[in-house]
């Protein structure tokens, strides 16, 4: 089936993936829908015209939680409607939906590794990171979607959506470096930004390492960001560390004090260069707190 939607910026794809990230969840709002107003949206999703089963979807959707009762139909509309953009669409309410969507994870991920629609299939992914369910299952799908789509937004969504499932999507590390080592800088931002929140493993190490040394000042930040999370395990990214003490960018330098403050007492060869770092005022805080933290484990 072809995609109804034919064109969408790059710009617009980062605002979809910006909004989809810092929205604010209506259940943390408090409800502005009675029960018979979902009662009523519910009952629109059975219509047989397109329309009006659009507008339903639509508005579920910004029903948020309040609208689980439509997961079942949001579900069945997502495999089988004649619209493409109306299966979009219950894949972006599924994913506002939330928690209560679990049992919609399955269809998600099918429709999101299907060969139907284009950029539809990046609300799946996004629905995926906000269902936040079945770690074991959604990020290898996600992980795949990543390395394999044929759609730069559904990449970029997948490479988020991982982000959103912490150090449950170690995993999918190995694909995400990829994505931050391509030449697609939308890509490599949002695979930077997911890294930041899943902590590499010892194993995984290795891999992550290089990326203290990129060129681009957001990758070696979120490099830091990775490391730092992965406390102790992170011992072999010490001296990387400490070279990234001397950079010009303040943020990076932070970044790796406080980085070599996560790992601890393995990272007391770092302590002279930190004591030094220290006269810096811009980042003497971060840097106090980096010394205190190696010392404080010691004892």
């Amino acid at each position: 089936m072809v995609s109804e939607f034919k064109v969408l910026s790059l710009a617009s794809a980062a605002v979809l993936a910006f909004c989809s990230l810092t929205s604010v969840p209506l259940s943390a709002q408090g409800s502005e829908y009675r029960p018979a107003d979902v009662q009523t949206a519910v009952q629109n999703l059975y219509s047989q015209d397109a329309e009006e089963r659009k507008t339903a979807v639509n508005a579920i959707s910004d029903m948020g939680p309040d609208a689980k009762a439509a997961v079942p139909k949001l579900t069945e509309i997502l495999q089988s409607d004649p619209s493409m953009s109306t299966r979009g669409n219950a894949a972006q309410a599924l994913g506002k939906i939330g928690l209560a969507a679990g049992s919609a994870v399955p269809a998600l991920i099918e429709f999101l590794l299907g060969q139907e629609g284009g950029i539809e299939r990046a609300y799946a992914a996004t629905a995926l990171g906000s269902i936040k369910q079945s770690p074991d299952t959604v990020v290898p799908a996600l992980a795949k979607a990543l390395s394999t789509s044929d759609n730069q937004v559904v990449r970029q969504l997948a490479a988020r959506a991982l982000g959103d499932f912490g150090a449950d999507a170690r995993p999918a590390g190995p694909e995400l470096i990829d994505a931050i080592k391509s030449g697609d800088k939308e890509l490599r931002d949002a695979a930077s930004d997911a890294i930041t929140t899943i902590p590499p493993t010892i194993k995984d190490l290795p891999l992550s390492l290089p990326l203290l040394n990129d060129q681009v000042d957001s990758v070696r930040l979120a490099a830091c960001a990775s490391i730092g999370r992965a406390g102790p395990d992170g011992l072999a990214a010490v001296p990387a560390l400490v070279k990234l003490l001397t950079e010009s960018n303040i943020n990076v330098r932070a970044a790796a004090a406080k980085a070599l403050g996560a790992i601890g007492p393995g990272a007391k060869s770092a302590l002279p260069v930190l004591k030094k770092a220290q006269k810096d005022s811009q980042i003497a805080a971060v840097v106090s707190q980096a010394i205190k933290d190696i010392k404080h484990s010691q004892h």
